[in-house]
């Protein structure tokens, strides 16, 4: 029998063997077929490509020999005679604006070019195929000295050689020869799938068929039938194997109808009453047993559950605090952070107010309450000494949970109950939060109180790190102000311009809608955007008459000088960039780049329009300062020149609907005397 399985076992083999090679076979020759015919389209195109480039070159140098000899009338015979191939579909010759000079078609010479129009991007273009048989290359004709006499020196490029070239004819035998490969691949795989299935019908199915109604014949109970197999393979010895097994089951099955009879007689003798009882007995104490154990897997399986549960709980509000602390570690202003603590605390653990106070002996006192439809809002009068429940939780430094009695909008008697946790700083008490479960005989649960604490925690370390943070910000800029105070001081037409640039500047990007980061990056850059004017000439600074042109191109280096100075300061890249551009102007007439549109960062557009307003609104040396209401008309008719239209725009806006008193927090006087 085990001789019998083996033989099954090496068929099964073989068969599997014939089936992977036949796949073997179809998946190499689409993969080969494909591969070639992706290979050949490439280097067909590429050659292609290459090909119109080498011809714009010589085109090029035609066209160059004629121009020194004098013969220009010999360019347009040039592009006619290599337009008349039937691949040109198009040769031009191109200003630099993409107007057409010369063309093979006479109609559109002094028209514009749409192609240059929506296709070329720089002197650097290379031929492409802009659809599958037409290749599109623009190629620049460069400035020499021969030509210096009809084009700008200055320019690099003076024009552009335009050449479509059609490359359908070379597409089409390609796809010819694509189909003819397909079709002999395909010829293949059925040549060969037809040749395997012959071998695996006459060597295999055939044999196994008869196999197969004889298995079925001994299901039927003819223990006589036989398998007719002629050959000397696994299948034959399978045959002749199963004939010797249904021949030796004959004999067994004779064999066991004697024992069978032999064993009922024993039967009879052994069914005896009191072995009976005794096996009666051995069961029900069995049973008993079976009862106590499944008793004591049903209380496992509770205790279990209960764990898993408890377990699950457990791994929820991990997972909820390290939510909670991952956001709380990305935020460093003050009030936004209380703002995201109470609310973020008032939703996890579904509390209908939330109040929080602070009272930290460095800052003054904070308390803000939330309450569930109402949103925040801040508690100017609150009194620790008069609150009984912060008093006490300040005076015992733990978690207090306060029940209490109160009539509903029904006026029917109510309960609910309050948790409060103490804030700690560094070991010591600075605050406290306070929640209300206002549902009628809410509870907190323990899990809740647990929860609480841990997330107070948490956010003690990130306000922690906030007031850190403020206070180095507040020395920072501290620091560079003083810097800055003293580079004006030589100069009472600009003393406190940057403090005003830069009050006004963090007003208008908050107006706008800047982020948190994007506002700090305004104010670095607003207090430091005229740094590099210390390396001007305070000549030139304060001359009162008009500069010279040259005494004006040193003043507008100052953006550049400014970008040096803070160059070695890599965490100030993003201020460098927003000072190097606030003297750029909205249609690209400023300096030092000719920046435009949307080359300009929003934070440089700000900037220019705040510093301007700034400049026109206080005494210079070469005029008086301008009315407040002549300097928000200069604005608005700047608007889309030299100022971004929407700053402009909103800048104006700002200042109408705050009035004088952002004005005069800033420090302008002027605009409260007649202008």
């Amino acid at each position: 029998m085990l001789g019998t399985a083996l033989n099954i076992f090496v068929m099964i083999i073989k068969t599997k063997i014939i089936t992977i090679i036949a796949l073997t076979i179809i998946l190499t020759v689409g993969t080969t077929t494909a591969v070639l015919m992706k290979m050949q389209n490439d280097r067909m195109i590429a050659s292609k490509l290459q090909d119109t480039e080498i011809l714009c070159d010589v085109i090029e140098r035609t066209i160059d020999s004629a121009m020194k000899e004098g013969k220009t009338a010999e360019v347009q015979r040039i592009l006619e005679s290599i337009g008349k191939s039937r691949e040109i579909l198009s040769l031009r010759i191109l200003s630099p604006d993409g107007t057409v000079l010369k063309s093979t078609k006479d109609v559109e010479i002094g028209s514009r070019s749409a192609d240059f129009l929506k296709s070329y991007f720089g002197g650097g273009e290379k031929p492409r195929l802009v659809n599958e048989t037409t290749i599109n290359y623009f190629h620049g004709i460069k400035n020499r000295p021969e030509c210096f006499r009809c084009h700008d020196s200055r320019n690099g490029i003076v024009g552009f050689i335009q050449i479509k070239h059609d490359i359908s004819r070379n597409v089409s035998t390609f796809l010819s020869i694509k189909r003819l490969l397909v079709f002999s691949g395909l010829a293949i795989v059925v040549l060969v799938s037809v040749i395997l299935s012959m071998l695996f019908s006459h060597l295999v199915m055939n044999p196994l068929k008869s196999l197969l109604s004889a298995i079925n014949n001994v299901e039927a109970g003819n223990w006589q039938t036989t398998v007719k197999i002629n050959s000397n393979d696994e299948l034959g010895i399978i045959g002749s194997s199963f004939n010797k097994m249904i021949q030796e089951i004959n004999n067994l099955y004779k064999k066991n109808i004697m024992k069978e009879r032999e064993l009922s007689k024993i039967r009879l003798d052994l069914e005896h009453k009191s072995k009976l009882e005794s096996l009666n007995g051995q069961l029900e104490f069995k049973l008993k047993e079976l009862e106590t154990a499944n008793k004591a897997i049903t209380s496992l399986s509770r205790e279990v559950k209960n764990k898993n549960i408890e377990l699950e709980k457990a791994v929820d509000r991990l997972k909820k605090i390290n939510d909670i602390g991952r956001i709380l570690s990305s935020i460093i202003e003050t009030n936004e952070l209380i703002r995201i603590i109470i609310q973020t605390t008032a939703d996890l653990l579904r509390a209908e107010s939330v109040t929080l106070h602070l009272c930290n002996s460095h800052k003054p006192a904070i308390t803000i309450q939330y309450k569930r439809g109402a949103g925040l809002e801040s508690v100017p009068d609150f009194s620790l000494e008069m609150n009984r429940e912060f008093n006490d939780i300040f005076s015992h430094g733990k978690p207090a949970i306060i029940s209490y009695q109160f009539d509903d909008d029904a006026g029917v008697p109510a309960c609910g109950q309050k948790i409060g946790v103490p804030l700690r700083m560094k070991g010591q008490i600075i605050g406290a939060m306070m929640l209300e479960n206002g549902k009628n005989c809410g509870s907190f649960t323990e899990d809740e109180i647990e929860l609480l604490t841990t997330l107070s925690n948490q956010a003690m370390v990130a306000i922690e790190n906030a007031w850190l943070y403020e206070s180095v910000k507040t020395n920072y800029f501290a620091t560079i102000q003083s810097l800055v105070n003293a580079l004006e001081a030589s100069d009472r037409f600009t003393k406190g311009h940057s403090e005003r640039v830069r009050m006004l500047s963090v007003e208008l990007g908050k107006y706008i809608g800047l982020d948190f980061k994007e506002l700090e990056l305004l104010e670095h850059a607003s207090i430091l955007h005229d740094i590099g004017k210390i390396g001007i000439d305070n000549f030139i600074l304060q001359k009162q008459g008009k500069l010279t042109s040259k005494e004006y191109s040193l003043i507008k280096t100052h953006p550049l000088i400014g970008d040096e100075i803070l160059g070695p300061i890599e965490t100030l890249e993003g201020v460098r960039k927003t000072i190097i551009q606030h003297h750029e102007r909205y249609d690209g007439n400023g300096y030092p780049y000719g920046l435009r549109g949307d080359e300009i960062s929003m934070k440089s557009k700000i900037l220019s329009v705040v510093d301007t307003f700034d400049a026109m609104m206080t005494d210079r040396p070469y005029r008086r300062a301008l009315s407040l209401r002549s300097v928000k008309e200069e604005l608005i008719a700047n608007a889309g020149t030299q100022f971004d239209p929407y700053v402009a725009e909103a800048f104006v806006d700002m200042l109408n609907a705050s009035g004088d008193a952002l004005l005069a927090a800033a420090g302008y006087t002027t605009v409260f005397t007649p202008g």
